[in-house]
């Protein structure tokens, strides 16, 4: 049964001031990594999807199960001097990767003090939305990381910041804080962009930010175990061996583990630009999972089930990420004729807004792959991701051009449609387009 309701496309759009105002803008990022070692892997796909943000701060922390933080170990710096050898290569393929000496200057430590996680080990599974706050910071000092958080949020511009929690929250935390006292002015309006994403609260922050500072809008992630963290995909090991840490220069080679093990990544896949529109609404669903509203609070959101699977919503996925994953790899050392590129789709309707019992029409015919592949097209109703709870039938949804009857309804409702393609390239890559259609009585 669905725990969300969609009323209309304004309210869908928004929580609070979060509205996907400009959709051509990229999604803002932070990242907080706590340098655990499946983070140096998922820090290594990042980079390579790092052309598809505005990468705001990247910033090393601790949590409870890396009580230190790895901010003295040099495994970060490793990482952008082999991204720093690649990158004008990558440049050919995209050539909004972001410069090396960019991402070094916007990388910054953040809270590292294991007092700030006093007593919480053996506390760790009862971190969970709704649950006792065990630690505020109005007392702990500021760090180079929260206070570039403070310095992205008070920023005029209006678009959403994404923060990724890998690890700990807690700089985040201190940033809210300082934010709350000291600019009382800018607090509402600065705290209202946030999107948090946590991989699990691995510190006492998520409890303290969802009670103190309502205006972020938080995701709880716990769908990552058994989907992306260790010994969830057993089955990659010969494709991290051939296709991430061989022949696929400096950077692959720095890649840590047998097979992917990357409890972290589903964070910053929630806020690629696929054409999935994932990081729009937390309900929509794409390669970072789906979320539904927690009733306790406004704006904090837990793992939804897809087809009453709470990890399909991220296994579904996988594999399409993982292709993807392998062809960017390719741009390390490949020319751009020798590697493979997304289709490029072409549809002009992304929301639209039809009575029931109205024929729609979706033309994508001016979709093309920039490597003269052959294309393979399939559309398909995310029916999870919608209010409206029946099946609608798609004529012919293998082809360039769908179509369907807006169905019978009493109040309105959400359908969400899926554009699929993919090309016939090595690997074969998919590209993506959600429309959805606000279907009124």
């Amino acid at each position: 049964m669905k725990k969300f309701l969609v009323l209309n496309l304004l309210v869908l759009f928004s929580i609070g001031d979060i509205v996907a105002s400009n959709q051509n803008s990229k999604p803002r990022v932070i990242v907080m990594t706590d340098g655990e070692i499946d983070d140096h892997s998922s820090m290594i796909r990042f980079l390579m999807y790092s052309c598809e943000v505005e990468v705001c701060a990247i910033i090393e922390t601790n949590s409870i199960f890396q009580r230190e933080g790895h901010s003295k170990e040099d495994w970060y710096e490793k990482q952008l001097e082999a991204y720093s050898k690649i990158y004008p290569n990558l440049t050919k393929h995209n050539p909004y990767y972001p410069s090396p000496k960019l991402l070094k200057e916007i990388s910054f430590i953040g809270d590292e003090d294991h007092d700030h996680l006093r007593d919480l080990i053996r506390k760790r599974w009862e971190l969970i939305p709704g649950a006792k706050i065990t630690f505020t910071p109005e007392n702990w000092k500021d760090t180079p990381g929260s206070d570039k958080i403070v310095e992205v949020l008070l920023e005029k511009n209006p678009a959403p910041v994404h923060i990724q929690a890998w690890g700990g929250g807690n700089t985040a935390a201190r940033a809210f804080y300082k934010l709350k006292k000291y600019y009382p002015n800018d607090y509402r309006r600065a705290l209202s962009k946030v999107v948090m994403y946590n991989i699990w609260y691995q510190d006492g922050a998520g409890n303290y930010i969802e009670q103190n500072h309502p205006e972020v809008t938080m995701l709880y992630c716990g769908s990552f175990a058994g989907t992306w963290n260790y010994r969830s995909q057993p089955n990659t090991k010969d494709f991290i061996s051939q296709n991430i840490k061989s022949n696929h220069g400096p950077l692959g080679a720095l890649y840590p583990q047998d097979y992917i093990s990357e409890g972290d990544s589903p964070a910053f896949l929630y806020s690629i630009a696929n054409g999935l529109r994932n990081y729009e609404h937390p309900t929509y669903g794409g390669w970072g999972g789906r979320f539904t509203k927690f009733n306790q609070f406004e704006r904090v959101y837990t793992d939804a089930q897809d087809d009453g699977d709470l990890k399909k919503s991220l296994r579904r996925w996988i594999d399409d990420a993982n292709d993807d994953f392998e062809a960017r790899m390719d741009w390390c050392l490949k020319s751009y004729e020798e590697a493979n590129h997304h289709p490029n789709i072409q549809i002009k309707e992304k929301s639209i807004k039809v009575k029931s019992g109205k024929k729609i029409t979706l033309d994508a015919g001016k979709t093309i792959d920039p490597d003269g592949d052959a294309l393979k097209f399939n559309w398909w109703q995310y029916k999870d991701a919608g209010s409206y709870s029946g099946i609608v039938t798609l004529k012919d949804a293998d082809s360039d051009k769908v179509s369907f009857t807006a169905p019978k309804v009493t109040k309105e409702e959400t359908i969400h449609i899926i554009f699929e393609v993919s090309d016939n390239g090595s690997p074969s890559l998919k590209g993506y387009q959600r429309v959805i259609a606000l279907i009124v009585p």
